[in-house]
């Protein structure tokens, strides 16, 4: 029987095999050392650490009770290393509907009303919110409430899209380094794209006065 080390990802605790443990930390080192220790960076990596935490949870069972060396080659092969993930020169794009992963039903709390129910529709199906909350509205009067209903039992039903991991699966990408990286400096981007605005709107320039 393999020596077992207990650790910590993300605030949950795991029990894993010693060698496991030494490939997961020098993974870990890896990406630590690539992405910095700026803000950003630090950002990057906890949702990294917090996806490893949701993969070891998700392989745990009865039987298996302990992180293996397996279980950490795995983990690498499909989230990727600095040395795999980083975008060549001359990269081609994939065709329309080539490699498309299935998307996972969420709500979108970036695309939300009352619940996010309806983002999250618009979503999974890749079409318009506006179009979505359309019809739903219009399901509502013609089915006489019982469209409202199945928004509920939605509402209910659906879990929110919180995690980084969760907002990528909502939209059918591969939940990997490269992907998560990218979906963060994205929001970061689109946040002081939208602060400049604020700054050159006129409302900012009255109150600046």
């Amino acid at each position: 029987m393999k020596k077992t080390l207990t650790i910590n990802i993300s605030g949950s605790v795991f029990h894993i095999e010693e060698d496991a443990y030494e490939a997961l930390q020098k993974y870990m080192v890896i990406l630590k050392n690539y992405f910095g220790k700026d803000d950003e960076g630090t950002e990057i990596f906890a949702d990294i650490e917090a996806r490893i935490a949701e993969i070891f949870t998700e392989k745990m069972d009865k039987k298996n009770q302990a992180v293996t060396l397996e279980w950490v080659e795995e983990l690498i092969e499909t989230l990727g290393t600095p040395e795999n993930f980083t975008e060549e020169v001359g990269e081609e794009e994939p065709l329309a509907g080539q490699n498309q992963r299935k998307r996972k039903l969420y709500r979108d709390p970036e695309q939300t009303v009352i619940a996010g129910v309806c983002g999250g529709l618009a979503a999974y199906f890749d079409m318009d919110p506006v179009v979505i909350r359309l019809i739903v509205v219009l399901l509502v009067f013609l089915t006489s409430g019982a469209g409202l209903l199945v928004y509920i039992i939605l509402w209910i039903i659906v879990p929110k899209a919180v995690s980084t991991a969760q907002r990528l699966e909502m939209k059918g990408e591969e939940v990997t380094v490269k992907n998560i990286e990218k979906f963060l400096k994205d929001e970061v981007d689109a946040v002081k794209e939208s602060y400049k605005k604020i700054r050159k709107s006129r409302f900012f320039s009255k109150r600046k006065s």
